[in-house]
């Protein structure tokens, strides 16, 4: 299909003739990343993309504003009290090899999700369902969590505690279902059949590089999805791409290359709720004790650091309105530094082990200047550790390193989703921090005063040196809205398949 489009654009620019785009595929590029088909094992910004393809859970994002719109559950009530959520199900509901999906497979997918051991990167996030956490960390059994299926068309989730932004956490591609016969596949790559219930299903069986999608013939809204088909491949190469795109040969290429050589109409550069930042690994002494952590924080030159960043910031959470705004450490302070180093027994850095920075790329300005001035100023030594990725992520889950760096986007639009990965037995809690403080403060932030409850734990996050922003970050897509409808800049960059649709009436610049 790509091929017979640029085919015809060269064909109608020898001919001097109008080019109308029209195609029944849309092709996206995203960079080659480790990538899971089992949305409970997904990680990743790209996956995120995908899953909005392939799978629907009970509610899904609105595409400009995020608020969770009617998914698989067509309706559904809340208790007074803000503590049981009703779903009510579709009456067409199927997966995508044409069997009726039901309440007790959401159920069922769920408790998998759950299970001890899964390693579900965000299964805590359902921590607020009344025994999800116990049965979670292997405290009581699964017949404790307090999810109900009275019939096919219902399911009845209940919290322990009310939470306001519940809804907005099942947006997210983890609590879709799955199907009964996937639960047991360790490498669904090697599946021949994947059954999804998403507006599109699985052309053929994908390959790494390239995976064709059509649309789901099962889909309760199928007459409301557009485009036919969705190519999805994976490509670093930013001359083969720019070319593939000034061609309109790729549609959409995600955290776009080379964005100064195009035309400022084909790029799209919006807020993201996103923050870049180190943080320590507590996994290993001493790392776990904050004025270890505060005092090599301060010998560092935070205003040299963050000077070329294109959002400095001190902050973790980005700026939200009514939302208090504490700034973390902006500069250093040496003989503080030094004197907190003493007080834990590291005079000098006298004692300390080796500091070993982790880090998917080595040559940053920013790291020499840890490394200079921890050397400086220390008796130690420190090391640069580069894991490239895609393996990277999975490497931060290890012990052997004291810093990891990384870009964190918001699962959801509300602080919660910065918070939440700190707070002790979460499933995103790598850096296995620990604070009986910080898991009250957000045990406490259910009411009225929730946004100065989650200030003061981002607070003690930044003041302790636990994590250290640098950035927050701006979103970069290359494509060209003029023949798109469907595709609306938001604040977590995401942009569900099922809405984006061709303007039929859009002339390609320079075919006339």
């Amino acid at each position: 299909m790509q091929k017979k489009k640029i085919l015809l654009i060269l064909i109608f620019i020898a001919a001097g003739l109008p080019f109308l785009y029209s195609s029944e595929t849309f092709t996206v590029n995203f960079s080659p990343s480790s990538l899971s088909l089992n949305p409970q094992l997904g990680y990743t910004t790209a996956e995120a993309q995908i899953f909005t393809a392939l799978y629907e859970g009970l509610v899904s994002y609105h595409p400009a504003n995020l608020q969770p719109e009617p998914g698989m559950a067509e309706s559904w009530t809340i208790s007074e009290d803000g503590m049981t959520y009703t779903f009510n199900l579709r009456d067409d509901l199927q997966w995508s090899n044409g069997e009726v999906l039901t309440a007790e497979d959401i159920r069922q997918s769920w408790i998998k999700l759950l299970t001890p051991g899964k390693k579900a990167d965000y299964a805590s996030l359902l921590d607020p369902i009344k025994g999800a956490r116990a049965y979670r960390t292997g405290q009581s059994g699964a017949e404790e969590i307090a999810i109900q299926a009275p019939d096919d068309k219902t399911l009845v989730v209940t919290l322990a505690n009310r939470v306001p932004y519940f809804l907005q956490i099942l947006c997210h591609y983890s609590f879709v279902p799955v199907h009964p016969s996937m639960d047991d596949r360790s490498n669904w790559w090697e599946a021949s059949v994947i059954p999804v219930n998403g507006p599109y299903r699985f052309e053929k069986k994908p390959e790494e590089g390239l995976i064709k999608l059509e649309k789901n013939p099962q889909y309760w809204d199928r007459e409301n999805v557009s485009i036919d088909h969705l190519r999805i491949q994976f490509s670093e190469d930013p001359a083969q791409l720019m070319e593939q795109f000034r061609l309109y040969e790729v549609d959409w290429i995600v955290s776009g290359w080379g964005s100064e050589s195009i035309d400022p109409d084909r790029f799209v550069l919006h807020p993201l709720f996103a923050t870049s930042y180190f943080y320590f690994n507590n996994q290993q002494e001493p790392w776990n004790d904050p004025r270890v952590r505060t005092g090599l924080a301060l010998l560092l030159p935070w205003d040299q650091m963050r000077a070329s960043e294109y959002l400095p910031s001190s902050r973790l959470v980005p700026e939200i309105p009514d939302y208090p705004q504490f700034k973390g450490i902006e500069q250093g302070d040496v003989e503080k530094g030094l004197a907190l180093l003493a007080e834990a027994g590291y005079p000098e850095g006298e004692g300390l082990p080796d500091i070993t920075i982790r880090v998917p790329y080595p040559d940053s300005p920013v790291l020499q200047l840890m490394k200079e001035n921890w050397e400086k100023h220390l008796n130690t030594d420190v090391i640069i550790d580069e894991v490239p990725f895609p393996r990277y992520f999975s490497s931060l889950k290890e012990e052997e390193y004291t810093l990891g760096q990384i870009t964190w986007i918001g699962d959801y639009a509300d602080p919660m989703t910065f918070l939440q990965m700190w707070q002790e037995g979460s499933s995103l809690n790598d850096a296995d921090f620990r604070s009986e403080e910080y898991n009250r403060l957000l045990e406490e932030a259910t009411g009225d005063d929730r946004y100065e409850k989650m200030g003061e734990a981002e607070k003690l996050l930044l003041m302790t040196a636990q994590v250290m922003p640098m950035s927050h970050s701006p979103a970069l897509n290359l494509l060209d809205l003029r023949f798109l409808d469907g595709w609306y800049p938001n604040v977590l960059d995401i942009h569900p398949f099922k809405y984006i649709r061709f303007k039929n009436d859009f002339v390609i610049p320079g075919t006339i």
